[in-house]
């Protein structure tokens, strides 16, 4: 059993090694006047070299967009807080609103009993 596994262990090596010598001498051949690659690493390098400094019109947007997306978020929250309270308010006046009317419907009823009983008539609706 030890062996065996030794024996596919070294097979297997060795079939590696194979392939990969054969996979480099297929490049060497077919690649060897290809210059695509250095063609592309020297454009990359021009384009590194103009580009020394700190992108600041990159970071003047990034930080525009933050402060946009920052204030929408902020401005959402006092807007909720403000229709919360402006519901509460609104609530608040009908129900003064209400009680008041209601006040003075019950001094109206009072004031027309108190004048029918000096005797004086008046018209109701």
């Amino acid at each position: 059993m030890r062996s065996s596994l030794l024996c596919l262990s070294a097979l297997f090596i060795f079939v590696v090694t194979f392939v990969y010598g054969q996979e480099e001498q297929y490049y060497d051949e077919q690649y060897a006047n290809d210059n695509l690659y250095h063609n592309y690493a020297a454009k990359e390098q021009e384009k590194d070299v103009g580009n020394q400094g700190t992108p600041w019109v990159k970071l003047a947007a990034v930080g525009a967009a933050g402060w946009m997306m920052g204030g929408k978020f902020h401005s959402s929250r006092s807007a909720k807080k403000l229709t919360a309270k402006h519901k509460e308010d609104t609530k608040a006046f009908y129900t003064q609103y209400y009680n008041d009317v209601y006040t003075l419907k019950e001094n109206n009823v009072q004031l027309v009993e108190a004048l029918e009983q000096m005797g004086v008539s008046v018209k109701t609706q």
